[in-house]
């Protein structure tokens, strides 16, 4: 189904096709100006970690805790859709909306831990995004992004699945599917890019976003606090062709949220998203462009603790990668 998307999408928007609004961090739209972007990408993600049986038991006795191996790992597809409309000289407004298909295989070699031993697949469309932008200046901006969760609602959440791999494959109602997370979110960032004296082009943003709580199959949820910071570089190779480099560290506050497999509130602890992004940038026509792009990622995932038959039970992972290829197709007109 998701592969439909991408190719409906890819057909709608080719005739568009006749980008240079929104190159860089800081770029605003000019009034009246339009911006499409279409991204469609793939993802591959593994880390390693222990299952703990008893994590009520201090570090100092370890032998006493029941450790087990624990890893997760799984795959992806994304298709992204922005659209941006310049309502002023410095204000310009927009929406975007995705489409996903995630497979995440957890495996723990312990007994106790076979509600969390299988496959959690998650397809269908995101939340919806309002878009904002101040322009500062020619080359920096304040932006802004309010998620709307329309997959929790009771007559949209149709557009939006979660299946557990059992052997009826029950659809798990009440969680938003995708990059749907079931909560009003709103974030900001102030973005720039510049060039020195030396002619060398660099670009870096600062961000944050939170959430408001929420119920989640009945049970009262919270979302992390997210903020970080990117840096990068900007590199012509010859006329209407540059490359990037992007660095970007990304901070997630402790949350609690309610677990199926679980069957109870887990409380997840902060961690950390380190990326380095390249992206190929081709102004293959006066208001086309495209973007090759490969990231590669240093994940720490949040260590899980909660509450199963009397006994507190946690899952604690080391670092591990996620690879993101993809393609970006913009256009102004």
């Amino acid at each position: 189904m998701w592969f439909r998307f991408i190719s409906f999408l890819i057909f709608s928007f080719s005739s568009l096709i006749n980008a240079q609004g929104q190159n860089f961090l800081g770029d605003t739209l000019a009034q009246g100006q339009q911006f499409v972007s279409v991204e469609v990408s793939m993802s591959d993600w593994y880390s390693g970690g222990d299952y703990v049986n008893n994590a009520s038991t201090t570090g100092i006795n370890d032998s006493l805790r029941g450790f087990s191996s624990a890893n997760t790992k799984g795959y992806g597809a994304k298709t992204l859709l922005i659209y941006k409309y310049g309502l002023t000289q410095d204000i310009s407004l927009g929406v975007k909306y995705g489409y996903n298909y995630q497979k995440n295989e957890m495996n723990i070699e312990s007994f106790e831990g076979g509600a969390f031993t299988g496959d959690w697949i998650i397809e269908g469309g995101s939340d919806l995004s309002i878009l904002g932008a101040y322009g500062l200046d020619e080359s920096s901006s304040v932006d802004f992004f309010i998620d709307l969760p329309i997959c929790s609602s009771e007559k949209l959440k149709g557009l939006c699945q979660n299946k557990l791999a059992t052997p009826d494959n029950a659809i798990q109602m009440g969680e938003s599917g995708a990059q749907g997370k079931g909560f009003y979110r709103f974030g900001m960032s102030l973005s720039s890019n510049w060039i020195t004296e030396m002619d060398t082009h660099w670009m870096g943003s600062i961000f944050a976003s939170a959430a408001s709580s929420d119920k989640i199959n009945g049970q009262k949820v919270t979302a992390p606090f997210t903020y970080g910071a990117s840096f990068g570089s900007v590199s012509q190779i010859k006329l209407n062709h540059a490359w990037t480099g992007m660095l970007r560290l990304t901070r997630m506050f402790d949350y609690v949220s309610y677990s199926t497999q679980a069957q109870a509130k887990v409380k997840y602890n902060d961690h950390s998203r380190l990326a380095f992004t390249g992206e190929y940038l081709w102004d293959f026509m006066p208001n086309a462009q495209l973007r090759p792009f490969v990231e590669f990622a240093m994940v720490q995932l949040p260590t899980q603790s909660f509450n199963s038959e009397g006994q507190r039970r946690s899952i604690e992972f080391t670092s591990g990668t996620n690879v993101i290829i993809g393609l970006i197709l913009n256009t102004t007109f």
